[in-house]
């Protein structure tokens, strides 16, 4: 098993479901749909417009650095890829825009939704 292969798994095992990672569906832009786990960090509202008193719910998402367990870097679609997360725990998901790559690694990224 190579260095890369015990990272990846080592990552699978962080998002598992049995500990504190959830089920959420990655869409690419064109729709095409996968379900992985994540670990979902669900942020206070970010004001984005004082004037207008507007904010937004942020997410910050741990995915495994994979096509195949979770999401690769280099196929991820900034804007137009989403991934569907409740805003709380156990509440109905919806599409949330996947709008950066926060950190990356061999075995992780860190992605910000909203």
């Amino acid at each position: 098993m190579t260095l890369r292969q015990m990272i990846e798994d080592d990552s699978a095992k962080l998002v598992s479901t049995s500990d504190f990672g959830e089920s959420v569906v990655y869409r690419t832009r064109n729709n095409v749909a996968r379900t992985i786990n994540a670990v979902v960090f669900r942020q206070l509202a970010e004001l984005i417009s004082e004037d207008e008193n507007r904010s937004v719910t942020v997410f910050e998402v741990h995915v495994v650095n994979s096509s195949t367990l979770g999401i690769a870097s280099t196929e991820i679609d900034l804007g137009g890829d989403t991934l569907d997360i409740a805003e709380r725990v156990d509440k109905t998901a919806r599409p949330r825009a996947i709008v950066q790559i926060q950190e990356q690694d061999e075995g992780m990224l860190v992605l910000r939704c909203q």
